[in-house]
């Protein structure tokens, strides 16, 4: 498995940075909630070639992958944020992929995660918690 980071807006303050992860759903871009407003930048990192599923991780491979990818991203966003505090995070992934971005952040480098999760009762993502603060 394949992974493609992108920008998908350029926000107009570095310290507000969002990262959408789609990879068993597609679609955090239109449900984001209003506070990320258009100061955000706001990145995507998904499936290169292959339409977001929830049976898209099938190899111990496709995961190792991902992991790569994460920290490019991570690496990417820290050269255009640098001194970055917290990263807004958007997952739809499976729990696997939750795991390991929690584990693959490390304290001394990365920004906090503040982590969101969809409830579709509540029609949208709504905050859970901070990782690494």
């Amino acid at each position: 498995m394949k992974y493609k980071f992108e920008t998908v807006r350029t926000g107009s303050d570095e310290s507000r940075v969002a990262l959408l992860l789609c990879l068993s759903g597609s679609g955090p871009r239109e449900m984001l909630p209003a506070q990320i407003d258009p100061a955000y930048f706001v990145y995507e990192l998904t499936l290169d070639g292959t339409t977001p599923s929830p049976t898209f991780l099938s190899l111990r491979e496709d995961l190792d992958n991902f992991r790569m990818a994460y920290q490019d991203a991570l690496a990417g966003i820290a050269k255009v944020h640098g001194g970055l505090k917290e990263l807004d995070l958007f997952p739809a992934v499976p729990a696997p992929v939750a795991v390991l971005c929690g584990r693959e952040t490390l304290p001394k480098v990365h920004p906090a995660l503040r982590v969101y999760d969809y409830d579709k009762t509540k029609s949208g993502f709504t905050f859970q918690l901070t990782v690494n603060s």
